[in-house]
C-alpha cells in the first residue's frame, strides 16, 4: 500500500501566517494528490499522519514484469512506497534506496490532475525499472504511452529542475 505522507505536505504555521497562498496551495496539491491515488488506486486507508492506498493502480495490474523489464516484486514495491513534500525540492524525484516518491515547490502550482497522475506512475516506474537509471527515461515513456495508454505527452513536465530522475 502506497503511503501518501501528508504530514510532509501540511504547511507549517509559519507558512500558513507569512505564506497563506503558499498554504492553500500546499494542501490543494495534498488533495489532488489524493483524488489521483483514489482514482487510479481506489479507496485509501486513512491514518493521522496520511493515507494508505492499498491497490497497485489498475493500469499497472496487467503489467508483465519480464515483458517490460521491471523487477519482479514490482506489486510489492507499491506497497512499501512513501509519496511526500520536501519544501527544498523542486520537482519530483524517486529515491530508489528509500522507495520514496517526493515532490517539491513546483508542483505547489496547480497541474491538470492528468499530468500528475502521469509524475506519480513516471516516478513509481523509476522505483521498478530494472535497467540502470540512465535508461529509465525511454523505457518509462513507451510504458506511459504505449502499455498503459495515458494520452498525450508521457512525460509533459520533462525533467523540470532535473528533479525526475535525471542524472
Amino acid at each position: 500500500m502506497a503511503f501518501v505522507y501528508e504530514v510532509s505536505f501540511r504547511p507549517s504555521d509559519q507558512i500558513t501566517n507569512n505564506q497563506p497562498f503558499l498554504a492553500t496551495d500546499m494542501n490543494d496539491l495534498t488533495s489532488n494528490i489524493n483524488h489521483v491515488l483514489l482514482k487510479i488506486s481506489g479507496p485509501p486507508l486513512t491514518t493521522e499522519e496520511g493515507s494508505l492506498y492499498m491497490k497497485l493502480p489498475k493500469r499497472l495490474k496487467g503489467l508483465n514484469a519480464k515483458d517490460w523489464d521491471l523487477k519482479p516484486n514490482f506489486a510489492n514495491i507499491w506497497g512499501d512506497t512513501i509519496i511526500s513534500y520536501d519544501p527544498d525540492a523542486y520537482g519530483a524525484s524517486a529515491n530508489l534506496k528509500e522507495l520514496e516518491i517526493t515532490f517539491g515547490y513546483f508542483f505547489t502550482k496547480p497541474q491538470p490532475q492528468l499530468v500528475l497522475e502521469k509524475v506519480l506512475l513516471h516516478e513509481f516506474l523509476h522505483l521498478v525499472v530494472n535497467q540502470p537509471k540512465v535508461m529509465h527515461h525511454g523505457l518509462i515513456n513507451k510504458i506511459i504511452s504505449h502499455r498503459l495508454k495515458i494520452p498525450g505527452d508521457p512525460n509533459p513536465l520533462g525533467t523540470v529542475g532535473l528533479e525526475c530522475g535525471g542524472l
